[in-house]
């Protein structure tokens, strides 16, 4: 029950009557359907997915604390209708803003009696501080992905494509038991490793490149996010020289994370660091994300991260350098924020792989 009656406080802490919520992955977290095209209703007295036939078993069968109301879609404002339905007279309806379309909000307020007063709230924050459940499924979906990247890099030779190594670390991962993956995997290889978010292509990797792995495996609903740059060949001083430069920005923002420092100061921390060394101009991202039913998700660790970081969110710390025509370097550990500081997800090691 403890999580659905998050939603309850929410509203009593907000004067709400009633909320409609919209967000898959806050419906989740608050329920435990694992559906979509669906809405939570929920008053003073109740909580109700509304739902059509294609989920009605699935939401019975995974929801305990909350009815399942099954609409008949006549036409496309039968869900608004039931919710208007549901509402009856409570006067303050919250609903999440930030994932309503205009259109959305229009039909439901033409439903809804004019006396109905109808206010955006953001419920992001109610998954800010993962629980036990979610630390678990976190651990394993990292589990399955280091488990799958020490596979792959057993087989990594030169003259493999990009898409190739991406397919593999995909199969890999799925078959260690990852439900999906977190996002498109990014190979990113030679030059093209100067880009933060280089799709994989069917370029070969050759001796003297970077090769940059941003990938991550779901468990629960649960997302795993990790970065590793390898070099094929023996490292020259040029590869060792910016690989040194991240390694020792990802120590330090692992060290510098602690429980009331805010995201944009663990960014300006790590950043001025990178500037020190004379690679400020090549740190073109922030610092990291939240991680957990959402691949980026709350709180924000970069020059938006106005939350003071607390025990038990979870977040990556992922600094890198890209200098465009040549290559680039990305560490990237997921981590979990202790009374003692960062715990990081990950068992891979960071020093610098040389593939020979």
């Amino acid at each position: 029950m403890e999580r659905i009656g998050r939603i309850f406080k929410f509203m009593k802490e907000n004067a709400l009557e009633c909320i409609v919520i919209k967000d898959v992955y806050t419906i989740r977290y608050l329920t435990g359907f694992t559906g979509d095209s669906s809405l939570l209703y929920a008053d003073d007295r109740i909580a109700v997915l509304i739902t059509d036939g294609r989920y009605t078993e699935q939401a019975r069968s995974e929801l305990k604390y909350c009815r399942v109301l099954e609409y008949k879609a006549d036409h496309n404002n039968s869900i608004w209708e039931a919710v208007a339905g549901l509402a009856s007279s409570h006067l303050k309806m919250g609903f999440d803003g930030n994932v309503f379309s205009y259109e959305d909000a229009r039909v439901l307020r033409e439903q809804l009696p004019q006396t109905v007063e109808m206010i955006s709230v953001n419920l992001r924050g109610l998954r800010l501080v993962k629980d036990e459940r979610e630390l678990e499924s976190l651990w394993q979906a990292h589990k399955i992905a280091d488990a799958a990247f020490e596979r792959l890099l057993k087989e990594i030779k030169s003259g493999m494509t990009e898409k190739e190594l991406a397919a593999r670390l995909e199969y890999y991962m799925r078959s260690l038991g990852s439900e999906g993956v977190s996002f498109d995997t990014i190979v990113a290889s030679g030059h093209r490793s100067a880009l933060p978010h280089g799709a994989p292509t069917d370029k070969s990797i050759e001796v003297g490149d970077f090769v940059t792995f941003d990938f991550g495996a779901m468990y629960n609903g649960y997302h795993s996010d990790t970065t590793r740059t390898i070099v094929m060949g023996m490292a020259n001083s040029w590869h060792r020289e910016i690989y040194t430069v991240v390694q020792e920005a990802q120590y330090r923002g692992m060290k510098a994370a602690r429980p009331g420092i805010t995201g944009k100061e663990l960014d300006a921390e790590i950043r001025e660091y990178i500037e020190s060394r004379g690679y400020g101009r090549y740190f073109t991202h922030g610092l990291g994300h939240g991680v957990g039913l959402e691949i980026h998700e709350l709180p924000n660790i970069n020059k938006r991260g106005d939350i003071k970081l607390q025990e038990g969110m979870v977040f990556s710390i992922e600094p890198g350098i890209y200098i465009q025509g040549r290559g680039g370097v990305r560490i990237e550990d997921t981590v979990v924020l202790t009374r003692e500081g960062a715990r990081s997800l990950t068992a891979l090691k960071k020093t610098l792989t040389e593939i020979v």
